[in-house]
């Protein structure tokens, strides 16, 4: 049975499913991912032929996506892999959602995984160390990381200075000498996917009741790219295009979208259009009935409005620029930094 969506507050675990039921961002990112770091452990870069590659997913929430990317990676020594989410439900050290799912892609052999751990905490507070160190690990993770994901989370930084403060921890505590950070974020381009989180979604802090966190930072790449030169951190960037894909919506759908009161029994009569109204909510990330009783122009009226020509002039689909950053340590080998332009290269080519 179907989630229902909560009126009074945003609650992400009831609505991202929609989302990723029907994007074809996760599959695109793990094919780019694939293919560049294949790229780089034909050259014996990042992947060492000889041990296990230590790999650290921060903000992976359950975990799924991670097994995504590190399906079909040469590793001849198998995968150790240690996660964090600031979501318990996903990453409870004890019973987190991405325990089973490590625990099945384990069992399943779909990834060859020797050992995990995960742990839940806020991810731009200094402590990744901490949060990515198993409960029998000690030190043995400081710098140990040949790999460090950071996909679709920065935006819930709360200013520049935790975006700086989080690739520091990355760069000074996580990074092996050899090893990169490779995040994935949507940029914020005119009618697409980030500048209707922007406009729409960035209000939501003061004024809802939401398990995730504002989005505060509207266009995470030109973040990114500013503490990595303050940082004196190499960066390297691709960018590309997924999309969210709605299904067939009319006038009634669209106008039922505009009235909570009307959800309940929009989730009867057409469970398909109720799926696309979550992927709306996950969209803006705002409590359905906070959203509505905002009648200025960054209410729910105005996004239905500005939101529905967009979705039907890309005939269902609405467009995220993506863009690909791989930041090493600022000692990396200049063998590393050669490399990885080729990889990004091989990596817009995958198909």
């Amino acid at each position: 049975m179907t989630s229902r969506i909560t009126l009074d507050r945003y609650v992400y675990e009831d609505i991202y499913p929609a989302f990723k039921a029907t994007t074809d961002e996760k599959e695109i990112t793990a094919n780019i991912n694939r293919t560049f770091l294949n790229f780089l452990a034909e050259r014996n870069l990042v992947v060492n032929p000889h041990r296990p590659t230590v790999v650290a997913d921060i903000g992976g929430g359950p975990c799924d996506t991670l097994v995504m990317y590190l399906n079909g990676v040469i590793s001849p020594q198998g995968f150790i892999v240690r996660a964090t989410d600031y979501l318990p439900a996903y990453a409870d050290a004890r019973h987190g959602e991405a325990l089973r799912v490590l625990a099945t892609a384990q069992s399943k052999n779909t990834i060859k995984l020797n050992d995990f751990a995960v742990q839940a905490g806020d991810a731009f507070d200094g402590g990744l160390l901490d949060l990515l160190s198993g409960p029998a690990d000690g030190t043995k993770m400081r710098s140990a990381f040949d790999i460090v994901f950071a996909s679709h989370m920065m935006y819930h930084a709360e200013s520049s200075s935790d975006v700086q403060r989080f690739l520091a921890d990355v760069a000074n505590h996580l990074l092996a000498p050899g090893g990169i950070c490779v995040m994935y974020h949507v940029a914020l381009t005119p009618r697409t996917f980030q500048e209707f989180r922007a406009r729409f979604g960035s209000q939501a802090g003061a004024s809802t009741d939401s398990d995730t966190g504002a989005v505060t930072i509207d266009d995470p790449p030109p973040q990114i790219a500013a503490a990595c030169k303050a940082l004196g951190l190499p960066l390297y960037q691709m960018d590309f295009v997924t999309n969210s894909r709605f299904g067939s919506l009319g006038g009634d759908e669209w106008g039922a979208f505009r009235d909570p009161g009307s959800y309940d029994a929009l989730a009867v009569s057409n469970p398909g259009a109720y799926e696309d109204l979550k992927r709306l909510y996950f969209v803006v990330q705002r409590a359905p009935l906070e959203f509505a009783a905002d009648h200025s122009a960054t209410g729910l009226t105005a996004f239905i409005d500005e939101i529905r020509p967009v979705i039907e002039a890309n005939h269902g689909a609405l467009p995220l620029t993506e863009r690909m950053q791989v930041c090493s340590r600022a000692d990396a080998s200049p063998l590393l930094g050669e490399a990885i332009p080729g990889a990004l290269a091989a990596a817009s080519n995958w198909r």
